[in-house]
């Protein structure tokens, strides 16, 4: 079978999926935005078997995701450039996600034109986003712009061959936007366990920022707007008499920003912001947190599932999160006894779990080996591909009836 794989974001856990449907003989083309800042995977050893081919797809300038206007040129562009390779590689069945609508919206016709089965990934649902965006810089001026894109994504799931969801509780509002359920499945996301090897905290990355005596807590991923940095600088400022204790971000744009100005403000020596890692370092990364950290704000904590924390399961440290209680990775934090959740404003209770964590080495080794335990038990990803195969070949014969 001939399938495009479309992760504009360019994570790691796409790839390996990628990886594994070309193991199984099928001819991928994996696409991503060389343009879009936010962690990506390691594409560098991805083509030692000829079936599967990876994308990188530059735009002009930066990608600029807060101005609406210049965004949907620049998405438009990135979708017109993946058209190109499509006419060239002519798929049968295409997969989407972690993708902005614009782009969504020019597959999704660039499909039906074409005979093409298009099934959307969904990651996010947008609309929420964008709704608070809309409603906190115009107020009720924001509401045509929020009804807009809710039209727009609504539509779009609608219009979808089949939606693979990464939880149930989109459910709730696919039901809502009379998204028929009997063509969403569920597949939650995972993380490339294989490519996350467990490393001494006394490795080459933390030797070259000097903490292989300190312990460190760390956030690693996008800060965006459904993140709120504020609750990461009320923790360094907690700690800053700690002087073995070092907070350690790595991140880039708007969050990244505020943390540098606060560190600054602050005078927070305890704060450390970097830049994206290369996926290849991201074991010695994780090697030399001792307590791994998320944050995610109420109005997005049903409609979006961190990724990070995943990929932090796989670490076998622990996790201190603050958000939303009834989302899916608080769940899991929760129920295999990983770390702690805390509500995204309790800062207190944020900083009162890190203390705990930091004065008991030996409960972080047991919160840690429960959640790489839960990654092993989980993250299979022959299993995970079988199950998405099962979706294209289903939506082809579809096709053919």
């Amino acid at each position: 079978m001939k399938i495009v794989v479309n992760d504009h974001s360019g994570h790691a856990f796409p790839l390996q999926l990628s990886r594994q449907l070309a193991d199984c003989g099928h001819q991928v083309l994996h696409a991503y935005s060389a343009s879009f800042q936010s962690p990506k995977g390691d594409f560098s050893t991805v083509n030692e078997n000829g079936s599967l081919e990876v994308l990188p797809i530059s735009i002009t300038g930066i990608f600029d995701k807060y101005s609406l206007l210049k965004r949907r040129r620049q998405e438009i562009e990135y979708a017109r450039k993946l058209a190109k390779q499509l006419d060239v590689f002519q798929p049968e069945v295409i997969l989407s996600g972690t993708t902005p609508l614009f782009v969504q919206q020019y597959l999704q016709r660039y499909c039906r034109q074409r005979q093409i089965r298009f099934i959307y990934w969904c990651q996010d649902i947008y609309t929420v986003a964008i709704q608070q965006i809309a409603k906190k810089k115009l107020g009720a001026l924001g509401f045509p712009i929020w009804y807009y894109f809710k039209k727009l994504e609504s539509g779009l799931l609608r219009k979808s061959h089949h939606i693979v969801s990464i939880t149930s509780d989109f459910n709730h509002i696919f039901r809502q936007w009379k998204v028929q359920l009997e063509k969403v499945t569920c597949i939650p996301n995972w993380a490339p366990i294989s490519e996350i090897m467990l490393v001494e905290k006394n490795n080459d990355w933390a030797r070259k920022y000097g903490l292989t005596d300190k312990t460190c807590l760390v956030y690693s991923g996008t800060l965006g707007l459904k993140h709120n940095p504020a609750i990461l600088v009320a923790a360094a400022r907690h700690f800053r008499q700690h002087s073995g204790v070092v907070f350690i971000v790595i991140s880039e744009g708007l969050g990244a920003d505020y943390l540098q100005k606060e560190k600054q403000r602050h005078g927070l020596d305890n704060l450390l912001v970097l830049p994206f890692q290369d996926f290849k370092q991201m074991s010695e990364v994780l090697g030399t947190a001792d307590v791994l950290l998320a944050i995610l704000e109420k109005e997005a904590g049903i409609y979006s599932v961190p990724s990070k924390v995943l990929t932090y399961l796989c670490a076998q440290k622990p996790i201190v999160v603050a958000m939303p209680l009834s989302n899916l990775s608080a769940t899991i934090i929760h129920n295999n006894e990983v770390g702690y959740c805390v509500s995204p404003d309790d800062e207190r209770g944020f900083c009162k779990y890190l203390e705990l964590l930091v004065d008991n080495q030996t409960l972080r080794r047991k919160l840690g080996q429960n959640g790489r335990a839960y990654a092993e038990r989980t993250f299979d990803i022959q299993r995970i591909g079988n199950e998405f195969m099962e979706i294209f070949n289903k939506t082809i014969e579809a096709a053919a009836n």
